[in-house]
């Protein structure tokens, strides 16, 4: 309990900084993320998500609408980040395999695998730094950049979408309980739907060209 008042408290904090009450943003995956909309760590995520999972089973009597709504714009702000980053990922990953003949393994995604904890998720700098150099590789550094090399980005940049798919994949079914859960979103309920649908075509399909390869299995153990 403790620990999730420490959660609300810097919930608060959070949405007090972007001005989460003001309004509530159009959710649409086309919509550009604000300005002022801020990225949270993982740590920050995986409280925001306590919240809501408490709001949405034992603590479903001490949350009232203005905590439910906090915790839904703070979700629906990081899922619209969460999924740019994945298809940003995904277009550079099929650019490099392309670019340098990488073959995709077709490796099963394990989402409970230490390889997609999130710490081993990296920051947003340096994610932002490897990406650059893969652009980089793909781009007018062709000629620079070997073989070895590009696979080592395509190892880094493939861990990291699996890591943020998985935490996408979780941010998305808590939205959609959420939605369920309070009516006045339920014109809302239709997006994640197709949010959802998108993740598990990530999650299932093959080799998508347009935005790069994509994780053939979900499989848990």
């Amino acid at each position: 309990m403790t620990t999730l008042r420490i959660c609300f408290a810097a919930l608060a904090v959070l949405l007090a900084s972007t001005n989460a009450f003001i309004f509530k943003p159009t959710f649409s995956p086309s919509r550009l993320v604000l300005s002022s909309v801020v990225e949270l760590d993982p740590i920050d995520l995986m409280c925001i998500e306590d919240v809501a999972e408490f709001c949405l089973g034992d603590g479903a009597g001490e949350c009232d609408a203005d905590d439910m709504i906090a915790t839904e714009n703070q979700l629906e702000d990081q899922t619209h980040i969460l999924h740019k980053k994945i298809e940003d990922i995904s277009t550079l990953l099929f650019q490099l395999r392309s670019k340098f003949g990488i073959e995709d393994k077709g490796e099963k995604m394990n989402p409970l695998s230490p390889r997609l904890s999130y710490k081993r998720q990296l920051s947003s700098i340096d994610l932002v730094c490897i990406e650059n150099v893969a652009e980089f590789c793909v781009g007018r550094g062709r000629d620079e950049c070997s073989l070895e090399d590009a696979d080592a980005l395509v190892n880094q940049l493939k861990d990291q979408r699996d890591i943020l798919t998985v935490e996408a994949f979780n941010v998305d079914s808590l939205l959609k309980k959420l939605h369920a859960r309070t009516s006045v979103f339920s014109k809302d309920s239709d997006d994640i739907d197709s949010l959802l649908g998108s993740i598990s075509n990530i999650l299932t399909m093959d080799e998508v060209p347009k935005v790069g390869p994509a994780v053939t299995t979900f499989d848990i153990p």
